[in-house]
């Protein structure tokens, strides 16, 4: 009976010793993981600052377009209309 009652008390210690390493053993794997995922996190932020960085200068870029294609149509506008003036007079000059 005796021998019976130390490997209940032997099998307790057991489970006990066994739990708690199974305990110990998912916490530290789960810090693991979750150090991986912040580093992850950490990258993906710096990624998405350079990637809102280049947007905003992409956006400036196209403003500048923008308003240079307005520019530069508006002188060719001027200059399809000075052309037209020349013709005209040169029309008027040759027809008397």
């Amino acid at each position: 009976m005796r021998e019976l009652a130390g490997y209940t008390v032997m099998s307790g210690y057991f489970w006990v010793v066994l739990g708690g390493l199974v305990i110990f053993s998912t916490k530290y794997l789960t810090s693991l993981r979750l150090r991986g995922l912040t580093d992850r996190m950490q990258r993906e932020q710096t990624d998405t600052l350079e990637l809102r960085h280049a947007l905003v200068q992409t956006e400036e870029k196209e403003t500048q377009l923008k308003t240079e294609s307005k520019r530069l149509q508006a002188k060719v506008s001027g200059l399809r209309n000075f052309v037209a003036n020349l013709e005209r007079s040169l029309q008027r000059f040759h027809d008397p």
